[in-house]
């Protein structure tokens, strides 16, 4: 038999794998020192977070990870507030003016289109970037 995979071997020692399944990987986890090694570092990992402290995680503790998360970001860029943010979109419109122009109302559909998958693609990030923290 070939290695269990590390799955099945968390399921054997959680008692949660196939009944038809299990005696082949315990027969194997016993007979193979690597599987057998696995096995009992999960044993002891079980215990020795069980004996461990059950005290409740800090009230800020959140608030701490965040800020060290926050202190590991790179400096962002601070905001242009000029016409530069605007340039995409005045592109956009000029190119749905030009589009309508030449193609008529089946490119003005096509303009309409594209563009709602634009936005549609674009909406996840945007709702992202909009809900982070100032700062």
């Amino acid at each position: 038999m070939s290695h269990p995979t590390p799955g099945e071997l968390l399921e054997l020692h959680f008692g949660e794998l196939e009944e038809q399944r299990r005696p082949a990987v315990a027969a194997h986890a016993a007979g193979c020192g690597e599987c057998g090694a696995l096995l009992a570092d999960l044993g002891w990992l079980e215990q020795a977070l069980a004996s461990g402290p059950d005290d409740a995680p800090p009230a800020d503790g959140l608030d701490r990870v965040l800020a060290r998360v926050e202190g590991l970001r790179p400096a962002r860029a601070t905001r242009d507030r000029g016409v530069r943010p605007l340039l995409p979109s005045l592109a956009a419109v000029a190119f749905g003016v030009v589009a309508v122009h030449e193609g008529g109302v089946a490119a003005a559909l096509v303009f309409f289109l594209a563009g709602a998958l634009v936005t549609l693609a674009l909406a996840p990030v945007l709702i992202l970037e909009s809900q982070r923290r100032p700062s």
